[in-house]
């Protein structure tokens, strides 16, 4: 797989460039909505490469999973059918050029958590956040 491994400026609310190898980068996920438990999930950008699929070709931002990222290495480099399972287990995820804006640098997963830390001061949703009583 040729992967384009030079920094990539981006137009998103929450990263504005991805750089290979480099700083960490953040998903937010929350379980269903209005549950202030949120799912973050740390990743690593390995680059960029052409991807085809049934809406044609586009640009695919390839990320590894950084816990897979420390003890595999970077995917690109490991032998064809390592990368196989690791696909497989979710260890690395491309998002195109729709879907990277939901991947957040350090300063952006800090504005999205002080959303929460805001909703969280104002009494909002914590019946959803603790479990249920039985």
């Amino acid at each position: 797989m040729d992967l384009d491994r030079s920094p990539r400026r981006l137009d998103a609310d929450w990263c504005s460039e991805l750089t290979p190898g480099g700083p960490p980068y953040f998903t937010v996920s929350y379980p269903e909505p209005g549950v202030n438990r949120p799912q973050i999930e740390t990743l690593i950008y390995l680059g960029s490469t052409q991807i085809s699929d049934e809406n044609g070709q586009r640009i695919g931002f390839l990320f590894q999973n950084a816990q897979s990222y420390e003890e595999d290495g970077d995917w690109s480099a490991l032998p064809e059918a390592r990368r196989d399972e690791m696909t497989a287990e979710y260890a690395v995820m491309f998002y195109d050029e729709e879907t990277v804006g939901h991947v957040a640098d350090i300063d952006g997963l800090l504005v999205l958590l002080s959303g929460l830390r805001e909703r969280i001061r104002r009494g909002l949703g914590w019946e959803r956040f603790l479990p249920e009583e039985k």
